[in-house]
């Protein structure tokens, strides 16, 4: 019949594989075989299990369980996550800094430009300061030198500093011993009336309270005796004395009346070095 005609490998149907698996049409032979060996042996499909081994010092085998995989990829996620908050907390930190450290910049700043301006006023003060001294140095030093000026004028008429400048010098001779006190007394009135500033007759300094005395060829100044021939520098304007002492009727004069020889010279450096005590 033509039923069983088509039954059977004799009649074109695809044999059954030796394993007992039916083929499947459309698959080829070989995909058909890998499955078999997935399948296991037996011919039954095994559960689908998430098999891990691994081989301990004992050499059991241990195996997980697909829950335990899952709860340990929940984990793994849980951190993971936490980690991605701390990042990005730990990336808006420095923003924050960054705004805080331009609000002290500008503090900063400021006190920086107020300190700037005192130190300013400080310099500005001690420069006034500086010149109000020198100014007053100055003045002092001046003053000073007046003082010193004049401490030296008083001692020069006082005797106790000796003098040099230009003046004038006399010489009188007196060979006979003639010349009388008085002469000598007036040619000293003539010299300081003349402009004489400082005056010694042979090595006698001569100020306002000196005294001639004696007699002619003994005479003295303050009690020092004088020996001729009487020398008398004087320190002052040297045209002057001389006019004072050579007017007619002068000292000269008187001198010559006496038999005394004199002689009167301008110079430009005159020495009045006696002092008195």
């Amino acid at each position: 019949m033509d039923g069983d005609a088509r039954e059977g490998p004799e009649h074109g149907q695809p044999a059954a594989p030796e394993d007992g698996r039916p083929d499947t049409p459309g698959i080829p032979p070989a995909v058909q075989a890998v499955r078999a060996e997935d399948d296991g042996p037996g011919g039954q499909d095994q559960p689908a299990e998430l098999i891990s081994t691994s081989t301990s010092q004992s050499g059991s085998i241990r195996s997980w369980s697909r829950p335990v995989a899952v709860a340990a990829t929940a984990a793994l996620t849980v951190v993971l996550g936490f980690a991605l908050v701390v990042q990005i907390r730990s990336t808006d930190q420095p923003a924050e800094q960054d705004v805080r450290s331009e609000a002290d910049l500008v503090v900063l700043l400021d006190e920086l430009n107020a300190r700037e301006e005192t130190l300013r006023e400080e310099i500005s003060r001690t420069r006034q300061t500086v010149e109000e001294l020198g100014s007053g140095s100055e003045e002092s030093g001046s003053a000073l030198e007046e003082a010193r000026s004049r401490a030296e004028a008083i001692g020069i008429l006082a005797g106790t500093l000796p003098a040099r400048g230009p003046g004038l010098r006399m010489t009188v001779q007196d060979p006979d011993g003639a010349v009388p006190a008085s002469v000598v007394l007036g040619a000293v009135q003539e010299l300081r009336g003349a402009g004489a500033e400082a005056l010694q007759v042979d090595g006698v300094r001569v100020v306002a309270s000196s005294a001639v005395t004696g007699s002619p060829g003994a005479l003295r100044i303050d009690g020092e005796l004088l020996t001729s021939p009487y020398e008398f520098r004087a320190v002052g304007p040297p045209a002057e004395m001389e006019v004072a002492l050579s007017v007619a009727g002068g000292v000269v004069a008187d001198l010559g009346r006496t038999g005394a020889r004199v002689r009167v010279e301008q110079l430009d450096d005159v020495q009045v070095d006696a002092t008195v005590g």
